[in-house]
């Protein structure tokens, strides 16, 4: 009887375990600041370059929205976080996720917000805190009569759609799909004006907005310390820029000049490494090779999206993609 009774209190104690861990799983703890917490910390390899710690907090994008499976695809291409929700966009999808900072998993809190049918070419979003709020969403490059343009969507704080401009940029139909990976949106002495990052040969295209189009200004150049093998999203904190690139699996911060279109500084930071299994810290396989997407929560964390893994790329990369990754930066 002794024994059945021990049986039975460890039965329930594992059971009280596993409730507990499953229910703290989808949770994010956030410090008095409202910003997420992270025992995780970061380290230096033998390059020199800063690694980063485990994330915050990740989550394959289907497992966030009630109703969908893992065969739905997400091909997640841009993130951008605002007021306690992140707002991602994907290149296969019209549809937009709109996903709670503490990415509770199949939950009525994130939902899908547009509409529209068939691959978007959607990949990069950003925000315009001005007057009337505004979300953009580029399109990387649409097919305009003989040449190739990105277009930029606009879209209400509702996110409902509500026009679109082409960008003052041309591609070929051979490098169309080399085209704007990422947007930024900044105002200077109240003029609107939009970065583009272009994938190759990595660049940022400066853009007004006049009634007509998204008018180009200049052209930024991508400083030396970010040298990188593509370049897949950007965005704009203050007069932090941030860059990131899928090839390489890491994240570089520099420094905008607010009185002319220059870049100085920069630091570089790899995506932390793990095992074929996916475990972060284990080993040393690059994990985080779908890198797609970039948006500053705060100083110190970043939200990054991982797009779809192609076929050719290593089994191991697959725990990783379509899916969203919340970061730490070391201070």
């Amino acid at each position: 009887m002794k024994n059945i009774k021990l049986s039975m209190c460890a039965a329930l104690m594992a059971v009280s375990f596993f409730a507990c861990k499953k229910a703290n799983d989808s949770l994010v703890p956030e410090n008095s600041s409202g910003q997420l917490n992270s025992s995780s910390s970061a380290a230096v390899n033998a390059a020199g370059v800063t690694v980063l710690g485990a994330p915050v907090a990740e989550a394959k994008i289907y497992k966030l929205l009630k109703g969908y499976d893992k065969s739905d695809k997400f091909e997640a291409s841009g993130v951008y976080y605002q007021n306690g929700y992140f707002y991602v966009v994907s290149d296969n999808l019209y549809e937009i996720a709109k996903l709670k900072k503490s990415l509770p998993e199949n939950s009525s809190e994130n939902s899908l917000l547009g509409s529209g049918s068939g691959d978007s070419q959607f990949e990069g979003i950003t925000y315009a805190p001005k007057s009337t709020s505004a979300f953009f969403v580029v399109q990387e490059t649409v097919k305009n009569g003989s040449q190739y343009q990105p277009r930029i969507r606009e879209y209400n704080s509702s996110m409902e759609y509500q026009s679109s401009l082409w960008a003052d940029y041309y591609f070929s139909e051979a490098n169309s799909n080399k085209g704007f990976e990422g947007i930024a949106w900044i105002s200077r002495d109240g003029v609107e004006y939009m970065l583009g990052l272009i994938e190759a040969p990595g660049k940022i295209v400066v853009l007004k907005k006049t009634s007509s189009q998204w008018q180009k200004v200049t052209e930024i150049a991508i400083p030396s310390s970010a040298a990188f093998g593509d370049y897949s999203d950007l965005t704009v904190y203050g007069n932090k820029i941030a860059i990131t690139s899928q090839e390489d699996s890491k994240l570089w911060i520099g420094t905008l000049s607010n009185t002319d279109w220059t870049i100085s500084g920069g630091k570089t930071y790899e995506f932390p490494r793990g095992n074929s299994s996916g475990v972060v810290g284990a080993g040393n396989n690059v994990l985080y090779g779908n890198i797609e997407g970039v948006s500053f929560i705060s100083d110190t964390q970043v939200v990054v999206v991982s797009d779809k893994a192609k076929s050719d790329q290593p089994s191991y990369q697959k725990f990783k993609d379509q899916s969203i990754h919340i970061f730490n930066l070391p201070l």
